[in-house]
């Protein structure tokens, strides 16, 4: 339908819409999410789940805003969930805040009520239907369409409040005019808008979310608005369309007759499906039945506003500010018509067949039924549900949460039990949280006691300490042991968010022990090559004074026999 969207950049991939999703209207696709519109019911319950701003709505504030500035004349049907939402101001005062902002009447669509609950007890009187399901929500008349068209018999073939005085405002004020609804509900803007069997009468709908920040955008303040007072027909009971079982409060105050038709509301779009399937059964019978998709009525839609409210509170305060009477309303011109139709519009999906699904469920590690926990914790009702979702596209097999546990902790305990560092986990009072193998075998003792004592009990601790006191990691610390003659590397990792240090140790035990006989060996042979040196030199400095010596008598000889040779040649 084209309301509600995705904004990418701010979504997490934490999944929980697809999770709340009741009927599962929103696909896994290249890890991000998306709606698939012809499946969406848009009850609107992943767009209050959504805590970061990723869901976007379709808004008609601008174009609300356009008429008035363009001062065409603009009349508002106003639900009266209002009553129950606003309870910190007088209803008068937020009649005013609309006519300041620009608005030229205020009327309650709660005055279409009373023609709807008209039509309700013509239905009972005539008796012609088994049992009647009321068709005052739009989110469970696109329920009906969409996942559950054997229930459209059953419906009740009546336009909603909204559209009723759409027609009634129409027929009054002409085509001149432009009709906005304020309402606390999205699937209010297809039904009004775009379903050709009910569009026509509502040119925008507008919600109390978009409604506060144009207020504050005003500079409006409820409180300081004044009383308002209208003169127009007073809708009483019927303002409590907009809580539960305020429809049937209506027809009690009506007149009180069933003609045998017993009486149930119902709130929620799971205890609804209980009610379809409770029906298909056979179990119920003759019955009037209210449904409304949120748990409350209207007055908890999922863009009322006012975040911090209580629908106890809400649901309390509507009453008491709603007369119990039912008014003395002028009978509608003929040609004013309150009926409506159903119509199948289920989207078939393709229904994989049974090899692909229990081929999914093996990769999950469902490979047998035993295996198929259907814990929910993926939004599915069951692991054979989960399967087909990954058929279809609307699911990925990592949302399998039990499954991704599983798996991450088994490699986990594959690192942790082959990796030859001693790994342990500590908290804060040095309590072990986690003690691997290799840590098992070199302070011999079993995980499960290591489990059960504090480091210091096993190890001197001082390392890890001085890591929670400085609250920063410290990599490369080198930490003997003494005690079981060890001598260890570590890298001591301070995780802030979970109050621990992740000891990494090496031994390094064999590798000093190496290191310290290579230096021996390499001592020893400085040494030794000293020694040569030492004897070298020795050597030479006997050799040198050996040649000197030598040198000495040659030269004395050599002079004795030159001074011989001179001696001789003068006597001749």
């Amino acid at each position: 339908m084209g309301v509600i969207g995705f904004k990418k950049a701010n979504c997490k991939d934490c999944y929980k819409c697809v999770r709340i999703c009741p009927v599962k209207a929103i696909s896994v696709q290249d890890e991000h999410t998306k709606f698939v519109a012809n499946e969406c019911i848009l009850c609107g319950q992943c767009l209050e789940s959504c805590q970061h701003d990723a869901i976007t709505v379709l808004s008609d504030i601008e174009k609300v805003k356009r008429y008035i500035a363009d001062g065409l004349p603009v009349v508002a049907t106003l639900s009266p969930a209002y009553l129950g939402i606003y309870t910190d101001v007088e209803p008068g005062q937020f009649i005013d805040a609309l006519f300041q902002l620009g608005f030229k009447d205020v009327r309650e669509s709660a005055e279409g009520a009373i023609y709807v609950t008209t039509q309700y007890e013509k239905l009972m009187r005539e008796g012609r239907m088994d049992n009647i399901i009321t068709s005052a929500c739009p989110v469970i008349n696109q329920f009906v369409e969409n996942y559950y068209p054997d229930m459209i018999p059953y419906m009740a073939p009546v336009v909603s409040p909204v559209v009723a005085h759409g027609k009634m405002l129409r027929e009054e004020f002409g085509n001149s005019v432009k009709i906005v609804s304020i309402s606390p509900c999205l699937a209010e803007s297809v039904e009004d808008l775009k379903d050709s069997r009910t569009n026509g009468y509502i040119d925008a709908v507008i919600n109390f979310e978009e409604l506060d920040a144009w207020l504050e955008e005003k500079d409006i303040r409820l409180k300081e608005c004044w009383q308002w007072r209208h003169d127009r027909v007073n809708p009483m009971i019927n303002g409590a369309y907009a809580t539960s079982g305020g429809i049937n409060m209506a027809i009690q105050a009506k007149g009180g007759e069933t003609w045998g038709y017993q009486t149930l509301f119902v709130d929620g779009i799971e205890p609804c499906r209980e009610i379809f399937e409770s029906i298909r059964k056979g179990d119920i019978n003759k019955c009037f039945i209210e449904l409304n998709s949120c748990t409350r009525g209207c007055i908890n839609g999922p863009v009322c506003g006012r975040s911090q409210r209580n629908r106890f509170k809400a649901h309390l305060t509507l009453l008491d500010r709603i007369m119990k009477g039912f008014p003395d309303a002028p009978p509608l011109p003929e040609h004013i018509r309150l009926e409506r139709s159903f119509e199948e519009r289920r989207a078939i999906a393709r229904v994989p067949d049974e090899q692909e699904i229990r081929s999914i469920l093996s990769k999950i590690g469902k490979d047998s039924p035993e295996k198929e926990l259907n814990c929910g914790a993926c939004g599915f009702h069951t692991c054979r549900e989960k399967a087909i979702a990954v058929c279809q596209g609307k699911s990925q097999l990592q949302m399998c949460i039990p499954y991704m546990y599983e798996n991450a902790r088994y490699l986990s305990d594959v690192i942790l039990s082959v990796t030859p560092s001693l790994i342990m986990i500590v908290d804060e009072q040095l309590r072990i949280l986690e003690f691997n193998n290799a840590a098992e075998v070199k302070f011999n003792i079993s995980r499960e006691e290591a489990l059960k004592s504090y480091l210091y009990e096993i190890i001197d601790a001082e390392s890890f300490q001085e890591v929670f006191q400085e609250k920063r990691s410290r990599i490369n610390v080198r930490v003997d042991y003494q005690s079981y003659h060890m001598k260890t590397m570590q890298n001591l990792i301070y995780v802030r968010e979970q109050g621990v240090v992740i000891g990494i140790i090496r031994d390094i035990t064999e590798e000093e022990e190496k290191n310290e006989k290579r230096y021996r060996l390499k001592m020893e042979a400085v040494n030794s090559a000293q020694k040569v040196i030492d004897k070298q030199m020795m050597v030479a400095q006997e050799i040198a004074g050996l040649l000197g010596e030598t040198t000495a008598e040659t030269k004395v000889t050599l002079t004795k026999l030159r001074d011989s040779l001179f001696d001789d040649g003068e006597e001749r």
